[in-house]
């Protein structure tokens, strides 16, 4: 069965070599790694081996979320007290721009870098403010919206006119 992405999707989400994940959603519901963080953690290997780099960050630093991205094998930057001087020095790092960045959300802390980046999903637990400004709303929250999105990003760039099997 062959199904069409949305074009608007691939024409965003096709140059994307960053995706930027605000971690404070992960969460191991008090159990160890599941399965589904080593599905989740494929779709991020599948976006290294396209060129796509995978960078979290988190206000605060926690044994939990630590762990989640360690399962997911994300690069993750904890205690990050100001995300603006945060997103320019991994933009500038990276040597990026901001339509090469896809930025999964869900704060209001996360409001200030969003008007810059051409791609943003936000979580569904994110507030109303936050989806208003986003781009795309994902159906996962966590790891599972990283899995989502990473889906996306690797479809567009497997079809980039917008089919898929």
């Amino acid at each position: 069965m062959f199904q069409k992405l949305r074009s608007d999707l691939v024409k965003e989400l096709n140059p994307i070599r960053l995706l930027l994940v605000n971690a404070n959603g992960f969460s191991l519901n008090g159990v160890g790694p599941s399965l589904n963080h080593r599905l989740n953690g494929n779709q991020i290997e599948l976006l290294r081996d396209s060129g796509v780099e995978c960078v979290a960050f988190s206000g605060a630093k926690s044994e939990e979320i630590s762990s989640v991205a360690e399962n997911l094998g994300i690069e993750l930057h904890e205690a990050v007290s100001d995300i603006k001087p945060f997103y320019a020095k991994t933009k500038s790092e990276l040597s990026l721009s901001d339509h090469e960045i896809a930025f999964i959300c869900r704060d209001y802390t996360d409001l200030p870098i969003m008007k810059n980046i051409t791609f943003t999903a936000v979580t569904p637990d994110a507030p109303l403010a936050v989806k208003s400004e986003s781009y795309y709303a994902a159906y996962g929250i966590g790891s599972h919206a990283v899995r989502e999105i990473a889906s996306l990003i690797l479809k567009s760039k497997r079809y980039p006119n917008g089919w898929s099997e």
